[in-house]
């Protein structure tokens, strides 16, 4: 296809974060460039590596724009550099990549699609699957509730179908592989880098939701996503991040009476995150007092973030 005949399609650029792995990162890049869309780029955004991983996946793909950073500035200020670039660079649509994903080879362009059918769709999600020969669904739409901080994925493990294979509006969508609408994030603004990582899906969902953008589910855009990979599921960091920034969206766009009404239901969902990291895990006890014991006291950004990112219990 000529570079006359991609102009004709809006640009979409890719933005693949990266911290201390260029293996998962590459077979990510290479199945964007392997998708067959034909107006794309792609952006690799390098945490803070040691050592900096850009040059390693530069020479690998010749036409990856880099943005290598001086130090980790957690998952929101990783994006929010790629996504400031790709707005730079022209973009029309940003989609934002874990680097632990692989996209299916159509998934641009059904994005893309199904984004120019709805001037209003302010971001769209690929359905997200578990890796795996059976398509199991990791994510296909999701609810929310404001006044309990919590969103809820109806469908999650089941088996992917033709029912699927269509687009949806949904509350919800995380940011495993979110495409923007750059105008949206022009509006809105990008993650708020005071979470450092966690919850930033949820605060910029609500934002966007506030702003009167709607969200899509696209079920014939498919990717694989190996859940954890990067930071670990049950760790004291993403105990501490979860159990502190929950909070901070919670009082941020719940509703007071809707906050008093609720909270024994949130009280039971912080009793079943314990129970799921275990009751006898306590550097994750210590990691989830700390994170409420840090919200009451106003402590945001990464500074204070437990440094431990295993799931190992000690």
């Amino acid at each position: 296809m000529s570079s006359t005949e991609s102009e004709e399609h809006p640009l979409a650029i890719a933005v693949v974060l990266t911290w201390k792995d260029t293996e998962m990162a590459a077979r990510c890049i290479e199945s964007v460039y392997a998708n067959n869309y034909p107006n794309k780029k792609c952006i690799i955004v390098d945490n803070g590596s040691d050592p900096p991983g850009c040059p390693i996946l530069c020479e690998q793909f010749p036409d990856l724009e880099p943005v290598q950073l001086d130090k980790n500035y957690g998952f929101t200020g990783g994006c929010n550099r790629g996504m400031e670039r790709a707005i730079e660079l022209g973009a029309d649509y940003v989609f934002m990549l874990n680097n632990d994903t692989i996209i299916h080879e159509n998934a641009i362009t059904e994005l893309v699609n199904a984004m120019e059918a709805e001037p209003r769709c302010g971001m769209a999600t690929p359905i997200i699957l578990f890796p795996g020969e059976e398509k199991r669904i990791q994510f296909f739409t999701g609810t929310m509730d404001r006044d309990v901080a919590r969103h809820v994925h109806p469908g999650e493990n089941n088996m992917m179908t033709d029912e699927h294979r269509r687009t949806v509006e949904t509350e919800f969508a995380p940011a495993v592989a979110p495409m923007y609408r750059a105008e949206t994030l022009r509006e809105v603004g990008m993650f708020d880098e005071r979470l450092f990582t966690n919850w930033e899906d949820y605060d910029l969902v609500c934002r966007m939701q506030d702003a009167d953008w709607k969200f899509f589910s696209v079920g014939t855009a498919e990717i694989i996503h190996a859940h954890g990979q990067t930071t670990g599921r049950i760790s004291p960091f993403i105990t501490y991040l979860f159990t502190r920034n929950r909070l901070m969206c919670l009082f941020r766009y719940g509703r007071p009476m809707g906050i008093l009404r609720k909270f024994p239901f949130y009280l039971r969902t912080c009793y079943w995150q314990i129970r799921n990291y275990g009751f006898d895990n306590w550097p994750a006890h210590r990691a989830f007092i700390k994170g409420v014991f840090d919200f009451l006291m106003g402590i945001e950004g990464g500074d204070s973030v437990p440094k431990t990112t295993s799931d190992k219990k000690k």
